[in-house]
């Protein structure tokens, strides 16, 4: 089951822009490679501490990947911030990352401005390999 935005800063705790930005990242993902949340394998590369790490939780309520089901993970990586998503069935993947020069001041726009910009404002998306 996919979560809404309320819903998902429910799961969370609270609303910011890197959980809507990661939502709004795992929704994009798995509406574009069209796989269920049983379908589809997430790995995302970010930092271990907030509020980078926020960005793993919205991913999972966007795209309904979670630990329990085993196809999302998670690798510590610091600067960088971002989803390789990829459909189990018909091998399509997806990179989805946030744009390096907005890591440092994210935390600082206002999470409806994140909800409504256009996603290719904050990230670069580009996908990898055949099957497209």
């Amino acid at each position: 089951m996919l979560l809404n935005v309320k819903e998902s800063g429910r799961f969370h705790g609270h609303i910011g822009p890197w959980l809507i930005l990661g939502w709004r990242c795992g929704r994009y993902g798995a509406r574009k490679l069209k796989g269920s949340p049983f379908e589809l394998l997430v790995l995302v590369e970010c930092p271990a501490k907030p509020p980078a790490s926020c960005f793993i939780d919205g991913i999972q309520t966007g795209s309904g990947c979670t630990m329990g089901k085993g196809n999302i993970s998670h690798r510590r990586r610091n600067g960088v911030c971002r989803a390789f998503f990829q459909h189990r069935g018909n091998g399509r993947r997806l990179l989805i990352q946030v744009r390096p020069e907005l890591i440092p001041g994210l935390h600082l726009i206002p999470p409806e401005k994140v909800k409504r910009t256009p996603l290719q404002s904050f990230v670069g998306i580009q996908k990898i390999g055949a099957g497209w």
